[in-house]
């Protein structure tokens, strides 16, 4: 019997239309087949073997075996895939070895620098630490509420106000995860909204502490402002409300479930989801640019707040306020820059989304440090006093005796 076979080459990828078909090996498809017969599922020892000759690869790109595997639908006309094919890869030649006939080549994927194992680390990070900010947060505003001495200083009332900002977020995010799986549409749309309202209530209340901080050290209380805390509370609460409830009524369909793809290998990934905003444009332009606006705002503040300390040289360990204020840089987010490091490769990618998932997660927990410092600090100033007033009152009564 006299079977014919048809081998040929595609140079053009027009047809070849897909979200990677710029990332064939060499721009080659091989199309093998055997008369008008579909053959699949072949034997392992009876697999058809193709081989690719190639020079030095990238180190940002790893070979996949793929196959076109033909859509159902005039509008979707296929897809590269993967299943039925083995590689074996040599120094300069990739051999591919699949269980059917059609289309084939090689695929030049992305290698992912956070794959599933430092995914699961990081989860285990951000979940501890967000469990351990809230806590924080929640127990430093509880302390608060409970201390019997009346605070006439606004700055403590913005702090208390950025801590129940970071304790919804924790909240927020620890609720969002699980929702997305379980939870129905609505739950989720209303997750998603919840999560993106305490983010941006988190950002705006630490443009307001960077505020604050600067008229407390260059102003120092020479301004008032008429119900200052009121008008902040509008801003920082209000503003968020009035972002997620526009974006809602433009689409509702912008807040939902929201996919991320996690890498087992470079050319295998599993789907995870979150309750999050659906549309990549908003989060990109939208959170990103605000979160930049914040940021400069804050730089800003903090650098004109440690130069006017500079200046006064007089005034005794000006260097320790000065490590104060650094300190402060917690508090006003901006460690949160680290996320601009993601868009980076490599190693240092992978450092930088570690430092932020453990600096940005424990941001309340940093706080409650902070505060329980001026806590006892002010504590130890006001024994301090006494101690010297009591010294005074012995001292003038025995020169009274």
């Amino acid at each position: 019997m006299y079977v014919s076979m048809y081998v040929f080459l595609v140079f053009k990828l027009s047809f070849w239309q897909d979200n990677d078909s710029n990332s064939l090996l060499g721009g080659n498809v091989v199309g093998i087949s055997v008369g008008n017969m579909p053959v699949h599922g072949l034997p392992e020892e009876e697999r058809i073997s193709i081989t690719f000759w190639h020079h030095l690869l990238p180190r940002n790109l790893t070979p996949t075996c793929v196959f076109w595997d033909v859509g159902s639908k005039a509008s979707h006309p296929g897809k590269w895939n993967t299943s039925g094919c083995e590689m074996v890869q040599e120094e300069h030649q990739i051999t591919c070895f699949c269980d059917h006939l059609t289309f084939f080549a090689v695929l030049m994927v992305s290698s992912p620098e956070i794959d599933h194992i430092h995914y699961e680390y990081l989860t285990i990070v951000t979940y501890v630490g967000c469990i351990i900010s809230a806590l924080a947060s929640f127990f430093t505003i509880f302390f608060f509420l409970c201390s019997k001495k009346k605070q006439r200083d606004h700055i403590v009332y913005v702090h208390m106000n950025l801590l129940w900002a970071i304790f919804l977020l924790d909240m927020s995010f620890l609720i969002a995860v699980p929702l997305a799986p379980t939870g129905g549409d609505a739950a989720c749309k209303a997750g998603g909204m919840f999560l993106h309202f305490a983010m941006l209530a988190c950002l705006t209340w630490m443009a307001i502490e960077g505020y604050s901080l600067y008229r407390l050290v260059v102003e120092v209380f020479n301004s008032y402002v008429k119900h200052l805390l009121l008008k902040l509370c509008l801003v920082g609460w209000g503003l968020p409300i009035f972002i997620v409830c526009l974006i809602f009524v433009i689409d509702q369909s912008h807040y939902g479930p929201f996919s991320f793809k996690i890498y087992e290998t470079a050319g295998e990934y599993t789907n995870s989801t979150i309750c999050w905003i659906t549309k990549k444009e908003i989060n990109n332009f939208l959170n990103l640019g605000y979160l930049s606006l914040v940021l400069f705002f804050n730089s800003i503040m903090l650098a004109t707040m440690v130069y006017e300390i500079l200046k006064l040289r007089h005034r005794e360990h000006h260097w320790g306020y000065v490590v104060m204020l650094l300190g402060l840089s917690c508090v006003l987010g901006i460690p949160w820059g680290l996320v601009f490091f993601a868009f980076a490769s490599g190693t240092f990618k992978l450092v930088a989304v570690y430092l932020f998932t453990i600096i940005n997660s424990l941001q309340g927990f940093f706080i409650f440090l902070w505060y329980l410092a001026k806590v006892l600090q002010s504590r130890r100033s006001n024994s301090m006093q006494c101690t010297t007033s009591n010294s005074l009152k012995f001292q003038s009564s025995s020169t009274s005796i």
